[in-house]
């Protein structure tokens, strides 16, 4: 099941601030219902409470992709070498947890990536080898 929070969206339409459910992580061996939006770019879509405008937010999703021992940030706002960085790190961070989570990380890939196109192509990649 993908991991969930609650953002609050300020609506570009009408300008009304609302909390929404947001998708923060995919794993791609449960969660095979949002493969289609995910190739899409549209996981995360939110409608604003007061004037029905649709937003298709621009976040990042961490997206596993199990069994391929390969875990993607997903973030269009990672452009900048920076971002990508503090996506690195941060990463680090939690594998260096535990010793389990740091045996786990050894054998895992890590890509953070800002483009859709790129994104797309390993979903497709992956459901083609997978399905």
């Amino acid at each position: 099941m993908a991991g969930r929070s609650t953002a609050e969206i300020k609506c570009v339409k009408c300008k009304n601030v609302y909390e929404s459910d947001v998708i923060d992580h995919i794993d791609l061996s449960e969660d095979r219902d949002l493969v289609k939006n995910l190739k899409a770019g549209k996981a995360n879509r939110v409608q604003c409470p007061k004037c029905k405008k649709v937003e298709y937010l621009d976040r990042s999703v961490v997206i596993n992709f199990e069994p391929d021992n390969l875990i993607v940030v997903y973030d269009p706002a990672a452009t900048k070498k920076s971002i990508r960085d503090e996506h690195e790190r941060e990463y680090q961070a939690v594998i260096a947890f535990s010793e389990t989570l740091e045996e786990v990380g050894e054998e895992t890939e890590f890509k953070v990536i800002s483009k859709l196109e790129e994104l797309k192509t390993l979903v497709a990649e992956y459901t083609k080898a997978h399905d």
